[in-house]
């Protein structure tokens, strides 16, 4: 690991965050991206979420235990419906997964391959904070508006 797990940041970049990591972003409006390398851990879950101020926008958490990835969100502190969608990682190998915003859609896609898409069932311009926490290791993060 370069630095021992010190987190070092360039404006809207992030390299090797500590987890759990905190990483502060100006919204995430229409045609914002934000790029992850991550490295999943031998714990069985991991997740990251894309935070406003009053909820979770988007809630994405493999779950290697459960041999799926479950997206969701909150609204007003209350979970909504899981959508559930085959697991495409495996543990101790590395990975580049992104979240493009596109007009109420979240795309996610791993090593540039569509994974999965989000509704939005909030707006994901509030977003003011992406939290990772769990079982990986986060080389970078990359925010762009």
């Amino acid at each position: 690991m370069i630095g021992g797990g010190v987190g070092i940041s360039f404006r809207s970049e992030f390299f090797n965050p500590e987890t759990p990591a905190r990483i502060p972003v100006q919204g995430f409006s229409n045609g914002s991206r934000l790029r992850l390398v991550l490295l999943p851990t031998q714990e069985p879950r991991f997740h990251i979420n894309l935070v406003s101020p009053d909820d979770i926008v988007l809630h994405f958490n493999p779950r290697f235990d459960e041999g799926a990835v479950v997206n969701n969100s909150t609204q007003s502190g209350s979970w909504q419906s899981e959508d559930r969608f085959p697991q495409p990682f495996q543990q101790n190998r590395i990975y580049t997964l992104e979240f493009i915003s596109d007009g109420g859609i979240i795309h996610i896609l791993v090593n540039g391959n569509h994974f999965a898409d989000f509704v939005e069932r909030a707006p994901s311009h509030g977003v003011h904070l992406i939290e990772i926490d769990g079982g990986v290791h986060v080389h970078s993060a990359h925010v762009s508006h």
